[in-house]
């Protein structure tokens, strides 16, 4: 497709699709390639697909292809720019890793499906780090994806400062596995928050925490209302590719697996390896609600009490226990000696985030959790906001909004789809919201109903 314009939507322009092989030949594929499809996760660190390639060449036995090889991708929507929002990796190729589902189409040709994913991905898988770093979590992530003997990634890097300076050691893991590990441990120096997230998309690699996602603008408003059909031909465009095609929500709070798995309520018991002392400290959604930055202002339950003892669903810091070891006195970490007093190592901060990161992770997995389908917009991406419409359903609220569902959320994942039998791009997008623009009301008389008698009966033998 050519053009500056979008004159359809989920129209898609493919302007590099190459393959450099192992024997060095290079291959053209877009008058091959039947469908793209293209996957970014924010609980990944690197960017996925598959192609279908319909040879009528026999690539794949002249070249020949057999996972080795290397790909170079742009694709954009029509009129997009760089800043716009264009997927393009033909500076930074794509890895070749499988082959896949190969069958004969006809006489002359045979369709089969290459799986390719980000060239950091295979980096990490053939290496693991054992070295000692010094430096705040983000300096010591960056110099384990620039360092040539592992990650040696040449892409841009969207990070944010995280508070502290830490001694770290790696202990023989895979360089991914070892910065999932800094992940956790990671403070944002501006929020004070400790819920951090490393993904790629096309933009590049992140590691930045969510409530810097969450003060991010919107990448535009979505509904799944009617369409409106105006007089001018492209705004009718804009119209039809802000609509949402399909919806559905994945999980709306999953009491059982949020109080099990501590979103609600836990304790954690921490033990000093240098004062030996043992302390414990209580988590409740409720009463911490508000200590880090959310989308909205309202938890994504109610806070009505459920019992005869006026407890809340936040009440119950057994729900989930907690056990973790630390090393500081006076503010430090004293596990390290520092004679020169070069640094003033900072403590962990673990026993104080773990509880609310634990939350976080299943808020955003079992809380208020949708998916949906949209026209194809290359601009589209993980680790951004979105707003989204949602009408009330029933006859009596024709054209109202639902209060609850609608509102901003963050995009986790992304499934960008192009089709060349149709010539069609279309996203299946998942997102999530930790709080609400409005608090549910409560009532006093919603407590847990109870008989007036109990009664035990005795069997007799």
């Amino acid at each position: 497709m050519t053009g500056n314009t979008v004159q359809q939507a989920g129209e898609y322009t493919v302007d590099e699709m190459t393959i450099l092989t192992s024997s060095g030949v290079v291959y053209d594929l877009r008058q091959m390639v039947q469908y793209i499809e293209i996957f970014e996760d924010v609980n990944r660190p690197v960017i996925t697909g598959n192609i279908v390639i319909m040879d009528i060449d026999n690539m794949i036995e002249n070249a020949p292809i057999i996972g080795q090889e290397f790909m170079s991708l742009k694709i954009r929507t029509p009129s997009f720019t760089k800043e716009d929002g264009i997927i393009d990796f033909s500076d930074n190729v794509f890895s070749i890793f499988k082959i896949m589902s190969k069958d004969d189409a006809s006489m002359n040709s045979q369709i089969y499906t290459l799986s390719f994913c980000s060239p950091e991905l295979l980096r990490s898988n053939r290496t693991k780090v054992s070295k000692s770093y010094t430096g705040s979590i983000d300096e010591i992530v960056e110099k384990v994806l620039r360092d040539e003997r592992f990650i040696n990634t040449r892409k841009k890097l969207i990070f944010e400062k995280t508070s502290g300076i830490r001694k770290i050691i790696s202990p023989n893991l895979r360089p991914f596995a070892f910065i999932e590990q800094l992940k956790e441990e990671a403070m944002s120096e501006k929020y004070g928050s400790p819920h951090f997230l490393f993904y790629e998309n096309a933009e590049g690699i992140h590691f930045r925490s969510m409530q810097s996602i969450f003060e991010s603008g919107s990448i535009g408003e979505y509904n799944t209302g009617d369409i409106e059909v105006e007089s001018n031909p492209q705004q009718s465009v804009e119209n039809v590719m802000q609509r949402i095609l399909q919806f559905q929500v994945n999980s709306n709070n999953d009491m059982l697996l949020n109080t099990r798995g501590g979103m609600l309520g836990s304790t954690i018991t921490t033990h000093n390896l240098f004062t030996k002392q043992v302390s414990s400290k209580t988590f409740d959604y409720f009463k911490d609600f508000g200590k880090y930055p959310r989308i909205n202002e309202n938890p994504i339950y109610n806070d009505t009490e459920i019992d005869q003892f006026d407890n809340t669903i936040g009440s119950f810091p057994n729900a989930r226990t907690f056990v973790h070891s630390v090393s500081s006195s006076g503010g430090q970490d004293r596990q390290y000696d520092n004679p020169l007093n070069n640094y003033s190592y900072a403590t962990t901060g673990v026993p104080d985030a773990l509880q609310h990161r634990r939350s976080k992770v299943l808020e955003l997995e079992f809380g208020v959790n949708v998916s949906m389908k949209l026209t194809g917009n290359t601009s589209i991406s993980i680790g951004k906001m979105m707003d989204i419409t949602v009408p009330v359903t029933g006859r009596v609220h024709e054209k109202e909004d639902n209060e609850f569902l609608s509102g901003k959320y963050m995009i986790t994942k992304v499934r960008h789809m192009f089709s060349q039998a149709d010539k069609k791009h279309e996203i299946l997008v998942n997102a999530c919201k930790d709080s609400l623009p409005k608090k549910y009301p409560t009532n006093a008389d919603s407590r847990e109903p109870f008989g007036d008698k109990s009664a035990s009966v005795q069997i007799s033998y």
